[in-house]
């Protein structure tokens, strides 16, 4: 049995941009990695394939593409998927269960990938199912990171900004479907403009507290933040501290005054993880 681990990741805000090749598409922006995350274990005890998400059989599209792509058809494996991270309020989970499984694949097969080339191929894993665009490439940054250019590992371009492995905390109100975004052109417009706007922003002045903000104004400028989830925002503003949504998800993180989320749902929190994924 072989393990993998990718950190979530929490995007503040993003623009898209799309290229016919899966591995040149992806989108630019600004996130964190989390300490808690996603871990993957390979078994060769099965005649067919199986994944399992926190010990229950699951269908996963973006995981069985990755799986299918490094062993090809037919593959008589088990993924064991272990997370303490909920799927779908965005932590980019797709995209840290596709890079851990990939990871964790090489080594029980001794393939001739490096990291470089297995994280290529959970992006691609990723653009192709519609399950993201850029969490793998910060989930194999780690720390905070700057998409400044789009695409795969190798290809696209990240700049970190300095950060402590500081605390975050957060509470889940909703789920919130990334192709449901993606496939909406208008709310697509909306988002990239202010994407873009927010990067140069960012770039100007790169530290945690800049992207704080920028991060907020991108959730209300494109409309996807909730009412609820602006509440818990000024709530948080109110009590000292700073918060946005996570994207794309029904989800407020908070950086201090994390104390009045409580209000709003079941709090959990931990601490940036400055380290991107690895083998155990």
């Amino acid at each position: 049995m072989t393990d993998a681990f990718a950190p979530a990741h929490i995007t503040g805000f993003f623009a898209v941009r799309p290229d016919p090749d899966p591995m040149k598409a992806g989108s630019v922006g600004c996130g964190f990695c989390l300490e808690k995350g996603v871990t993957a274990s390979i078994k060769q005890d099965t005649d067919e394939l199986a994944i399992k998400f926190n010990n229950e059989p699951i269908k996963f599209p973006t995981v069985e593409w990755v799986i299918e792509k490094l062993l090809g058809p037919e593959p008589q494996i088990t993924v064991d998927l272990k997370c303490d991270i909920p799927l779908g309020f965005g932590f980019g989970v797709s995209g840290a269960a596709a890079l851990s499984s990939a990871f964790a694949i090489r080594s029980e097969f001794d393939l001739e990938m490096d990291m470089t080339q297995l994280a290529a191929v959970a992006h691609v894993a990723e653009v192709v199912n519609r399950t993201g665009m850029g969490d793998v490439a910060g989930q194999c940054a780690g720390g905070m990171a700057i998409r400044t250019e789009p695409g795969a590992p190798g290809l696209g371009t990240v700049e970190h900004i300095s950060v402590k492995s500081m605390k975050i905390s957060w509470v889940c109100l909703g789920e919130i479907s990334t192709a449901s975004v993606l496939d909406n052109e208008s709310t697509m417009q909306a988002v990239n403009r202010a994407g873009e706007r927010a990067l140069k922003l960012l770039i100007k002045d790169p530290g945690v507290e800049n992207f704080m903000s920028l991060s907020k104004e991108f959730a209300v400028e494109t409309g996807l933040i909730s009412l609820r989830a602006f509440k818990a925002v000024e709530a948080v503003e109110a009590n000292g501290g700073m918060a946005s949504m996570a994207m794309l998800g029904d989800t407020v993180f908070a950086l201090g005054g994390a104390d009045v989320l409580s209000g709003f749902g079941k709090v959990d929190s931990c601490r940036i993880s400055i380290n991107g994924a690895r083998r155990f």
